[in-house]
């Protein structure tokens, strides 16, 4: 059987239940070898990669390039902004009281 690891190289996690975390279905131009040189070829590469549920709180997979994937912190709103979603915003206008 086949394991399969968080798309985070520091995280050692491994896929046991696609419960968590977020599954990714990533794609890359191949490249061919003609003599010395790389020339880019007209097919697509697929390949899944999984971020388990502590990663994929913190990042997303931005792209796969010929050196591996690479991840972007996740940008997150304030928590002020997240306590508050939701809700009617009259109230909160400057010289509001309750």
């Amino acid at each position: 059987m086949m394991n399969i690891q968080c798309a985070n190289p520091d995280c050692k996690a491994e896929l046991k239940y696609l419960r968590g975390g977020r599954l990714y279905l990533m794609e890359r131009e191949a490249f061919e070898k003609h003599g010395p040189r790389l020339v880019q070829g007209q097919v697509s590469v697929r390949r899944y990669f999984w971020l388990c549920p502590q990663c994929a709180e913190t990042y997303t997979l931005h792209r796969w390039t010929e050196r591996g994937v690479e991840l972007r912190q996740r940008s997150r709103p304030p928590v002020a902004v997240l306590a508050h979603a939701g809700q009617d915003h009259d109230w909160m206008m400057p010289g509001l009281v309750g």
